[in-house]
């Protein structure tokens, strides 16, 4: 689910990827910027739907959905906006209730 997140990061800005993960009492949070074009509004309207991509190849645009999807099947999110200094920004949220190792 990060990778999808990372490799589009990647294609957008080809020289500059940041991330950062922090966790609270009941999520982990997982910021991925980059510092390309951003998203288009139309991306942006349709995010969450298949197929929506700015690549122009065969099976773009299902990263993002494949993501979003397993962030909800987990009871998370993915939320995606443009940075407000350019390029994209885009946050997963994870409960840790869904994602903590049984203990042993």
């Amino acid at each position: 689910m990060v990778f999808n997140v990372l490799d589009n990061a990647r294609d957008a800005s080809p020289h500059w990827v940041g991330m950062a993960a922090w966790q609270d009492a009941q999520a982990l949070y997982i910021r991925v910027q980059d510092q390309g074009p951003g998203f288009a509004p139309a991306i942006l309207a349709q995010l969450g739907q298949p197929y929506q991509s700015t690549k122009g190849r065969p099976g773009g645009g299902l990263g993002l959905f494949l993501a979003m999807n397993v962030a909800r099947t987990l009871g998370g999110s993915v939320q995606a906006r443009n940075h407000p200094e350019g390029g994209a920004q885009v946050t997963i949220t994870l409960p840790l209730a869904a994602i903590a190792l049984a203990e042993t």
